[in-house]
């Protein structure tokens, strides 16, 4: 064999050509990498499809509804052919995918004639016969046609809401799109409720939330926009990480591409009400929730209290629904079962204590639940809360749980006094009662938030009588009468005939407050 001189030989090195062999190994080397990587890929996209992405999807060039199915079939077509492949070190192919699947989501206030999931996809199906798939572009000709069919002339004003939403999207190089009212099939419980419970990821995940304000001209006509009265909607403001304001005509309330997209000098700007326009400073005049909060917003069971007031100032029309749109908000996990009415939030009451040691959730004013004195019947109940400070002796961090194997729950730990510590408080209480002190008051840190509680049956069985300010020395409190006690709660509205059994006492008394008296302190 004659060696081929290069310069490589000129510094000492030679260089042979490698045989036919050798070259088809490599070949077959490199084609079984790139195989296993794209399986790999493939597995992960599954994984993201499935368990990050919503039920389905309205694809916006065709405004088609494409579920998980149709969704994993397509990346994995495109993996086939060599695409989201990326040789570079510090490139992550999954990342590519997701840009490709991002979508954006509408937030709006339903009308009377919404177009529902099974209707959209009958004048769709209606719209397209006799097209080709390729010949409909994203002007909305297909939304066009929807709304000139005799079916459609109904649904008019959705489908025009449907094609600025669609507009909007594509604007800002979105594929897909999310929309409730469309993408929901209510007639599947199953689905009802894994859509419930996602709901918060949804919006928080996507790559624009779309606020639609239908009876706002400009920013200072907010106020008296119904969006912010309603219950869904509160999550739909906090959860999303880009959003933008459009008014009834569908302009943009402000210039910005992401309404939330604010600097260090911008967000104190929006707190002294100075922003322009005034967006954000009116937003927290309405709601009442923090510029921080409105931009940065955290879930979880933190400031609990703060948060069911902001719920308060909004209504349902299913009083389910009251408890099952903070699911998210408070990041708890409660099953959904449509006819159970008020005892929607009396579990999710329940569930929020189970997890934190939070006293603001006591903090209430108004009717209690008819299922355990301890709890509000509502969110309303907390539009009147005192409220508490957060400090070393009274916590509201979910840090501080207080643990209980008796019917594997976790309960609130709080310390009871007799009330006749205080005489002026025996003589507007008379009767056995007692008191426990929840923390300090916000507005008069001078004063105590105390939970008034009257004994029922038994020196160890008191339900909540009424939530005040006191001005209380807890040095001067007798340190022999008083004992750490241990909130308990029915289980269920189905536990009350069982608890009745236990405690050998009346329906009334079942629905009280229960504390199990501990050790002496």
């Amino acid at each position: 064999m004659t060696l081929t001189p290069s310069p490589a030989s000129k510094r000492g090195v030679t260089h042979f050509p490698k045989s036919r062999s050798a070259l088809l190994l490599t070949l077959d080397v490199t084609v079984q990498l790139k195989k296993r990587h794209g399986d790999i890929l493939r597995i992960e996209a599954d994984d993201y499809i499935q368990n990050h992405l919503p039920i389905r999807l309205l694809d916006l060039s065709t405004m088609a509804l494409v579920d998980r199915k149709k969704l994993q079939n397509h990346i994995s077509e495109k993996i086939e052919g060599g695409h989201f492949l990326c040789e570079e070190v510090n490139c992550r192919c999954i990342d590519r995918i997701k840009e490709e699947l991002k979508y954006s989501i509408l937030s709006h206030r339903w009308g009377s004639s919404e177009i529902t999931f099974s209707e959209f996809g009958k004048l769709h199906e209606q719209a397209t016969r006799g097209y080709w798939e390729n010949t409909i572009s994203f002007n909305a000709s297909i939304l066009k046609k929807m709304q000139d069919l005799q079916d459609g002339i109904q649904f008019k004003t959705s489908l025009v809401k449907l094609h600025h939403f669609q507009e909007v999207s594509v604007q800002r190089q979105c594929k897909y799109g999310w929309v409730d009212t469309v993408c929901i099939n209510k007639e599947s419980s199953a689905e009802l409720d894994e859509s419930i419970r996602s709901m918060y990821a949804w919006y928080r995940d996507s790559q624009l939330c779309v606020v639609h304000l239908a009876q706002t001209s400009w920013s200072v006509d907010m106020k008296d926009d119904p969006w912010f009265t309603r219950g869904w909607t509160l999550q739909e403001l906090l959860a999303p990480k880009q959003i933008k304001f459009f008014s009834a005509s569908w302009e943009a309330i402000t210039r910005r591409e992401n309404d939330k997209a604010l600097d260090s000098a911008e967000r104190q700007t929006a707190k002294e009400g100075k922003d322009s326009p005034p967006l954000w400073s009116t937003i927290n005049k309405i709601t009442g929730v923090p510029i921080d909060d409105l931009l940065d917003f955290k879930p979880g069971l933190y400031d609990i209290g703060k948060r069911m007031v902001w719920a308060s100032k909004r209504r349902t029309t299913r009083v389910e629904d009251m408890a099952y749109c903070l699911i998210g908000i408070f990041c708890v996990n409660l099953s959904i079962a449509y006819g159970e009415k008020e005892g929607a939030f009396y579990r999710l009451q329940a569930e929020i204590m189970q997890n934190s040691d939070d006293r603001s959730l006591l903090d209430w004013q108004g009717p209690a639940s008819a299922y355990n004195s301890m709890f509000a019947a509502s969110p309303q109940c907390f539009s009147q809360a005192l409220g508490l400070t957060t400090d070393e002796n009274h916590p509201t961090s979910p840090d501080h749980i207080s643990h209980s194997s008796v019917n594997f729950e976790r309960r609130m730990s709080l310390i009871v006094y007799n009330i006749s510590e205080v005489p002026d408080l025996a003589s507007r209480y008379p009767g056995p009662t007692a008191f426990t002190i929840l923390g300090r008051s916000v507005s008069k840190p001078e004063q105590c938030v105390l939970m008034i509680l009257g004994q029922i049956g038994g020196r160890q069985r008191y339900k909540r009588l009424a939530v005040i300010e006191e001005k209380i020395v807890e040095e001067d409190l007798s340190k022999k009468g008083p004992s750490e006690i241990i909130i308990k709660w029915c289980v269920s509205p189905r536990m009350i005939n069982t608890i009745e059994a236990a405690f050998e006492t009346s329906i009334e008394s079942a629905r009280a407050l229960f504390v199990c008296k501990s050790t002496n302190v």
